[in-house]
């Protein structure tokens, strides 16, 4: 194995933050907040329209992925937007979108 691959993940910390990550992602309505998001900043209100879903319950998906340090959010008079905190979450987004996204016949 070679010794770059063999360290990916030596760091038990790290490791457990890629699972931590992984689980955030794994829920369908995390996942569509994510995508969402990845088009700009949105406020709840916004979200609980397009993803036909109570604001309670968005809200507290929101706080789980805030916890996880995967959003921020902007106070903007008296409403709270959240954007995308990491671009390299960002880049996993555009991984998984095109690792299952992809038309058949495009490899």
């Amino acid at each position: 194995m070679p010794e770059e691959k063999k360290e990916l993940f030596s760091d038990e910390e790290h490791l457990d933050n890629a699972i931590q990550c992984l689980k955030v992602l794994a829920h369908p309505l995390r996942l569509k907040i994510l995508v969402l998001l990845m088009e700009g900043p949105t406020n709840v209100s916004a979200l609980e329209r397009v993803l036909a879903s109570s604001q309670p319950n968005i809200s507290q998906h929101l706080a789980i992925m805030r916890y996880r340090g995967m959003l921020k959010q902007d106070k903007r008079g008296n409403e709270v937007y959240y954007s995308i905190k990491n671009q390299r979450l960002r880049q996993m987004l555009m991984s998984i979108a095109g690792l299952f996204c992809e038309q058949e016949g495009k490899q």
